[in-house]
């Protein structure tokens, strides 16, 4: 007899969601997070149907995906929002994040594969001229990454997807700031830190650098927003 976790079972559940449901939910998704669909904007279907080129089926699945991730807001007989940012918002995915993503460094200190390292690595093999040539977006890219591989490397599924969930919401709030950010370089020292941490085992280290990093966007993101 075959088993699965909750989890599992979820996530075949959704891969079965049709191909158009699912362009839906990442084309909508990202126009949330890169605030093409601004915060507390109304989301009209009929306009989201002919600009995606899609059915209606397939743009309410995905509205419900994104209403179960907090990003809209469905109001009955009255139409769906995209959720509203604040600083209570903040604050809250701060103090969440915040033990999380330590929790995460520490796990996949214990836990991550040599294969797994390399890949975090790599990743940053390129970053110094990204810095030089001050490509926010791309520089945003690398961190957003590097907290998905971290994440992988706990091997801990119910971890890693409320990582995501979390991240998204901060990721909106960089956007939102993004002109005004500063640290992004300093951010991608602090990517490398933890890996060497992670890779020498170090996980107490790893978790100081990274409670270090959770703290210095929040600071930042609180005094510009």
């Amino acid at each position: 007899m075959v088993s699965a976790s909750l989890l599992t079972a979820s996530r075949q559940l959704r891969g079965k969601h049709d191909s158009r449901s699912e362009t839906a939910y990442r084309c909508l998704k990202h126009k949330i997070v890169t605030l093409e669909l601004p915060p507390a904007s109304l989301l009209n279907e009929g306009d989201l149907m002919t600009e995606l080129k899609l059915g209606r089926t397939p743009i309410r699945e995905a509205l419900q995906r994104l209403a179960f991730e907090n990003l809209v807001v469905i109001l009955p007989r009255r139409g769906t929002i995209v959720a509203d940012l604040n600083l209570s918002d903040l604050q809250k995915t701060f103090e969440v994040r915040l033990e999380l993503e330590a929790q995460a460094v520490r796990l996949a200190t214990q836990r991550a594969t040599v294969a797994q390292i390399a890949r975090m690595e790599a990743l940053f093999a390129g970053a110094d001229e990204l810095i030089h040539s001050g490509d926010h977006h791309q520089l945003i890219f690398l961190d957003q990454e590097a907290h998905r591989l971290l994440a992988e490397a706990t091997h801990n599924e119910f971890l890693a997807e409320m990582l995501e969930r979390l991240y998204t919401q901060m990721l909106r709030l960089w956007y939102i700031s993004l002109h005004k950010v500063s640290r992004l370089a300093e951010a991608i020292e602090e990517h490398r830190d933890i890996i060497a941490a992670v890779k020498a085992g170090d996980a107490d280290r790893a978790a100081e650098i990274m409670r270090a990093h959770v703290a210095g966007f929040h600071e930042e993101f609180t005094t510009v927003l």
